[in-house]
């Protein structure tokens, strides 16, 4: 193991670090420079493999407490908010899943019990 040139800091695991008071421990927020474009297609294509659709986002978008969406709402204005989720979901879709359980065909007494001596 190489040892730590004499400017760097150890790793320490945020779990076990100190708590200090300017260090708040909460999620910061914050505008960075970018394509807005870009970053709208990236955030719209994560939540449509989820399942969301364009109302879901829309209703994201709306809400100022989720800044990345509420941002790009401010950007774009709602009406082409709308038209650029929509064009992008018609693009990459939206996957949807539903799961059903198929009854026991045999009952409890069916059961063999395994031994492994």
């Amino acid at each position: 193991m190489n040892p730590l040139p004499n400017n760097a800091t150890p790793k320490i695991h945020p779990g076990t670090r100190e708590i200090l008071p300017e260090d708040p421990m909460e999620m910061q927020g914050f505008e960075v420079s970018g394509d807005p474009g870009l970053m709208l297609r990236l955030l719209v294509e994560e939540y449509a493999r989820i399942g969301w659709g364009t109302t879901d986002i829309m209703r994201l978008a709306r809400d100022p407490n989720y800044q990345s969406f509420h941002g790009l709402l401010q950007c774009f204005g709602e009406e082409e908010l709308t038209r650029r989720v929509s064009e992008a979901i018609s693009r990459c879709g939206v996957i949807r899943v539903t799961q059903q359980e198929k009854p026991l065909e045999s009952s409890p007494t069916d059961l063999v019990q395994i031994d492994l001596t």
